[in-house]
């Protein structure tokens, strides 16, 4: 197994059936009623999990140098309740000093299925990284399949045009890295208004 990963990493050689997925649909609540009720998960080849894993270990040692300071995707020691604490903060923070807040709320319903891979694969050329790795994560999602198995049947494959698989260890990292390039540009638009009004009032 060790020569085979060790084959799988350094020549970014996978096969076709290593990266078939198996989508099931798990309910999000007690009774689902619709589509929308379930999430689908990938189950992966083990192979195809253990590569993510090692991948997305060596993305998350620079991670925090890339990253936008109000991410907490993907990283660890922070989550979901972290963004919330902040934003509360930030509520009360304006509310107490009688400042301006601008408070934006984006769904991003179903985002995991609709990322490109070719912004994907340029926006990591993009960040620097090498291109051994960037040829590795192409070949992790070039000529990769899914079967969705639902009432105990199983379809046939079905290829992936885009998306991240959920059920990947490197999903979200990957998912995180595209939203990054949408919280800096927020940032900086933001910025821009702050020294507009500036001037506006000089």
């Amino acid at each position: 197994m060790l020569i085979m990963f060790n084959q799988m990493y350094s020549t970014g050689n996978i096969g076709e059936q290593q990266k078939h997925g198996i989508v099931v649909c798990i309910p999000k609540k007690t009774a689902p009623k619709t589509p929308a009720d379930y999430r689908p998960i990938t189950l992966l080849n083990t192979d195809y999990k253990i590569l993510g894993c090692r991948v997305a270990s060596r993305l998350r040692t620079i991670l925090a140098e890339l990253l936008h300071p109000s991410q907490h995707g993907g990283m660890r020691g922070g989550g979901i309740f972290d963004a919330g604490a902040m934003v509360w903060d930030a509520i009360a923070y304006t509310e107490k000093t009688q400042t301006l807040l601008c408070v934006l709320s984006l769904d991003f319903t179903e985002a995991f299925d609709r990322i490109s891979h070719t912004y994907l694969l340029k926006l990591l050329a993009v960040y620097g990284f090498s291109t051994k790795l960037i040829a590795l994560i192409k070949n992790m999602y070039d000529q990769a399949y899914s079967s969705i198995h639902i009432n105990r049947h199983t379809t046939c494959p079905i290829p992936i045009q885009c998306e991240v698989r959920q059920g990947c260890p490197l999903s979200m990292l990957l998912f995180t890295l595209c939203l990054n390039t949408l919280l800096w540009l927020l940032t900086k638009h933001s910025r821009e208004s702050e020294l507009a009004e500036e001037h506006e009032q000089w």
